[in-house]
């Protein structure tokens, strides 16, 4: 562990006792099963020099921890869930030399650039599997802790931006590439992918299932696994896919809009609950939608959501990230996770 930071859990939750059903927007009686009236958000970790995205929960032979990627640093950190203790569990991603091209922000009047992972999951071995956003690729982490890169071009050129990413039973990697035709020096040729994608990386070989998304984002599967969800983050819509037997997919179509919600927030990260309810970050926090796409309600978060993820022994934990925040929340539903 290269690097090891002590961050103060805050003290203060988001929603006093007295005023606990400020964070819960209830749409639907349905939400009652799902989320109790008196939520709370607990804020873990909070860092101004940082960018979290991606948590993922680890439960297997390395122990029970959440790790989350901050794309400023260019590293997966690890979250201790009881001392919240933040270690360094893989650092130094991005190797490149040219980062003109790489999404950057300011804050407080400093420039940041998000050279570094994003979505993260966990293969049936356990490894964590990240898109490395910065770098252009779907990377694997090994247990002796060496990095094997599964994916980084289609068609001969260089992905752009992968984004987020989930791994379907038969263990084929579906992932988004949010951007097109990005330039960098470091890449031969140095003109990427002329559109974004939705991608199927299945036994070597990368197929393209989209490439007509705007701005393709967080991704995810159905309890059945026969339908893929899809955030298009931009236009603030969420799709909806068939998916065959192959594990291609058909039939895109609307499953929630999110344009009619002027608050801050956006399509990002999403995960999908045991009944099959989509949990996506959205306008204002975290929106919970039906199957059938009905809006049931919105846990209200003190931050815009970059993602989220289930975690905790009894997989009713949402852990989510922002761009200065690791937080937590206990729901009345288990997650799926990985």
């Amino acid at each position: 562990m290269k690097r090891i930071a002590i961050v103060i859990a805050m003290a203060a939750m988001i929603g006093s006792t007295a005023h606990a059903q400020s964070v819960i927007e209830k749409l639907d009686p349905a939400l009652d099963s799902l989320v109790a009236p008196d939520t709370k958000v607990e804020v873990l970790v909070r860092d101004e020099y940082g960018f979290f995205e991606g948590p993922v929960w680890h439960h297997g032979r390395e122990g029970d921890f959440l790790t989350f990627s901050d794309l400023v640093r260019n590293q997966v950190e690890r979250l201790n869930p009881q001392t919240h203790t933040v270690t360094t569990y893989l650092d130094d991603i991005w190797k490149g030399k040219d980062d003109s091209s790489a999404i950057s922000f300011e804050r407080n009047g400093m420039k940041f650039v998000q050279i570094g992972p994003n979505g993260e999951t966990l293969d049936k071995q356990g490894r964590l599997v990240f898109t490395a956003m910065g770098s252009g690729r779907i990377m694997r982490r090994e247990p002796d802790e060496s990095v094997t890169v599964l994916a980084d071009k289609y068609e001969g050129r260089h992905l752009n931006a992968p984004n987020d990413l989930v791994i379907r039973s038969d263990g084929a990697v579906y992932f988004t590439d949010i951007r097109k035709s990005s330039v960098t020096r470091d890449e031969t040729p140095p003109e990427g992918v002329p559109h974004t994608g939705v991608y199927m990386l299945k036994n070597g070989k990368l197929a393209l299932l989209d490439g007509a998304l705007d701005t393709p984002n967080g991704i995810a599967f159905s309890p059945d696994e026969r339908v893929l969800y899809v955030n298009d983050i931009r236009p603030k819509k969420v799709y909806a896919y068939d998916v065959r037997p192959d594990g291609t997919t058909a039939n895109r179509r609307l499953f929630i809009d999110m344009t009619g919600d002027n608050r801050p927030g956006a399509p990002d990260g999403m995960k999908i609950d045991v009944r099959g309810n989509v949990w996506d970050s959205g306008p204002a926090g975290i929106w919970i939608v039906s199957p059938a796409g009905r809006h049931l309600g919105t846990i209200l978060t003190p931050e815009r959501l970059s993602n989220l993820a289930w975690g905790d022994a009894d997989a009713m934990g949402l852990y989510t990230t922002s761009g200065t925040m690791i937080t937590h929340i206990r729901t009345k539903i288990a997650g799926i996770r990985p």
